[in-house]
């Protein structure tokens, strides 16, 4: 009797695929004056240790830009091989498996990772991690944890902060020429994001620290920078999908009694940014003891800050509404 036993067959097991990225290192550095500079020098051979510095601040800032605070070590290990693949004379020559020991070596054997970049990366982390609402929450009202995990990551500057101050007052005290105005806007898009978080200034404020922002273009220069997968969506998505959704809402719930006739799409949409904060819950916090909560006029003056102008400025306009 012929044996019928069925073949084994060996168990699948499952692999994981890992997508590589690949970066383009001339590309990256060219995003910045700074790094059209060590652009230059790596070109003739030839980086100082402070060009070698910011080197790496615009490389991990396009890393935790494109990949997040904590990117795969087959993404630096991609990064650095691109690095040293476009500029062989940044290869480490002690290191005759990959060349790219100095900037980039993967743990193993219980060791963590080293190299330029990741120590970078480590710094980065730790500083973003640090609890910073000791020093806040005497100056400000309590807020919630879930509210301090939401606020928007601004990526690391790619200029030093005495450069980025020198552009700034540079930027305080001329108009011409255009494009060096607009390359040092765009080089200063991060410094400015962070010291307008830090300091909290009124529109004042901000006129008198950086005039060049209420200039048309730079307040989408800045947002195209801070918030590139979006920035497509900054001006083609509020019109024609938001706008009619909130202005039903609005009336359905009594908020909206004016007869909408006649308005242009432009004016639709800048009432539909009115209703917001009619709409939208009152933020709620606590000091001491005491919870208060934010009445809807409060609301409103906090969303859109409205300037008195002159007639002679409306018609040149110069009205502004900035969104606090």
């Amino acid at each position: 009797m012929e044996d019928q036993t069925a073949p084994v067959v060996p168990a699948m097991i499952p692999q994981t695929l890992h997508i590589i990225p690949q970066f383009d290192i001339r590309q990256i550095l060219t995003g910045s004056t700074e790094g059209k500079l060590i652009l230059g020098s790596l070109d003739e051979d030839v980086i100082i240790p402070s060009q070698r510095k910011c080197l790496v601040r615009i490389l991990v800032s396009h890393l935790m830009e494109k990949f997040g605070e904590s990117p795969t070590s087959e993404t630096k290990m991609a990064l650095a091989a691109a690095l040293i693949h476009g500029f062989p004379s940044l290869k480490d020559e002690s290191d005759t498996s990959s060349g790219f020991g100095y900037w980039f070596t993967p743990g193993r054997n219980h060791r963590p990772a080293t190299g330029f970049l990741e120590e970078r990366l480590r710094n980065l982390r730790k500083r973003m991690r640090k609890p910073a609402r000791s020093r806040s929450t005497q100056q400000t009202p309590p807020q919630s944890s879930e509210a301090g995990t939401r606020r928007t990551f601004i990526p690391e500057c790619t200029i030093s902060e005495e450069r980025a101050i020198q552009c700034k007052e540079w930027l305080k005290h001329n108009l011409q020429p255009l494009n060096q105005v607009e390359q040092y806007m765009q080089d200063t898009a991060v410094y400015r994001a962070k010291s307008l978080r830090e300091h909290g200034w009124d529109i004042q404020g901000i006129r008198q620290e950086f005039p060049h922002l209420f200039t048309p273009g730079m307040i989408a220069q800045d947002f195209q920078i801070l918030h590139r997968e979006a920035a497509p969506k900054l001006f083609e998505t509020w019109l024609p999908l938001f706008k009619d959704k909130i202005l039903h809402l609005a009336r359905r719930e009594g908020k909206l009694i004016s007869s909408l006739d006649g308005l242009t799409p432009d004016c639709l949409g800048e009432l539909a940014l009115s209703q917001l904060p009619t709409l939208l819950p009152p933020t709620v916090y606590r000091v001491g003891r005491k919870v208060f909560r934010y009445t809807i006029e409060e609301s409103k003056l906090a969303f859109i800050d409205h300037k008195p102008v002159s007639p002679s400025a409306y018609l040149k306009g110069n009205v502004i509404l900035l969104i606090t």
